[in-house]
């Protein structure tokens, strides 16, 4: 599903990324952890083709910043900060159905919005205005309600109340076993959102890789 060869990322204070090799297969649920500056947040976002690089990142046989746009349809995408949208949550959900085209998302959105236990009184509220809980419920359910094929979540359980993080994890280890995941975290957690693989970045290297039953 991913498969990525000789990745090195520098924004000109050294190199964040260094030599990464890395093959992810479909149905995997991997665990990125590491501290501050280790590259997990680089690493996704090379996947997701928002920067440029050196190496091949090759997702579902397409190269990841040449066909941005066509992968863009087929991985959910969660940032760990969320920005700072200038929308009703309503409106929000509204707008990303009409650029994906799909008018049948918006049911699934708001669908998922219920299983994540998302206050109905919040649907009206400006997204800038929301808690950072209620914000991730919001992109969570955005991103799997577009029902992708890849989901990536950047640091989706940090500064969140504990309860939050429960319903936020059963609804990904809900989520189909085909679904691919990534998610990082700056220590290796057990309890909440479930995983088949860990891997350890230090300084932009890859220092460990290992792969269990979920």
């Amino acid at each position: 599903m991913i498969e990525i060869k000789e990745l090195s990322k520098d924004f000109g204070k050294g190199l964040v990324l260094q030599d990464i090799d890395l093959k992810i297969e479909k149905g995997e649920r991997v665990m990125i952890v590491g501290g501050n500056g280790s590259g997990k947040t680089t690493l996704l976002r090379c996947i997701i083709g928002s920067y440029v690089y050196d190496g091949d990142v090759i997702v579902k046989g397409m190269d990841a910043r040449k066909d941005k746009a066509k992968l863009a349809k087929i991985i959910g995408y969660v940032p760990q900060i969320p920005p700072p949208i200038l929308m009703t949550v309503e409106q929000l959900i509204e707008f990303v159905c009409k650029v994906d085209d799909e008018p049948d998302e918006e049911d699934v959105i708001y669908d998922v919005l219920e299983r994540l236990q998302f206050e109905e009184s919040g649907i009206k509220r400006h997204f800038k205005k929301l808690s950072g809980g209620m914000q991730k419920k919001v992109l969570m359910a955005i991103a799997l309600g577009r029902e992708p094929e890849i989901l990536i979540l950047d640091e989706p359980l940090a500064y969140i109340d504990p309860k939050s993080r429960e319903i936020i994890s059963d609804v990904v280890n809900s989520m189909p076993d085909e679904l691919t995941l990534l998610y990082t975290s700056h220590r290796e957690e057990k309890g909440n959102i479930r995983a088949s693989r860990i891997i350890e970045m230090d300084n932009g290297y890859i220092i460990r890789d290992e792969s269990f039953l979920s």
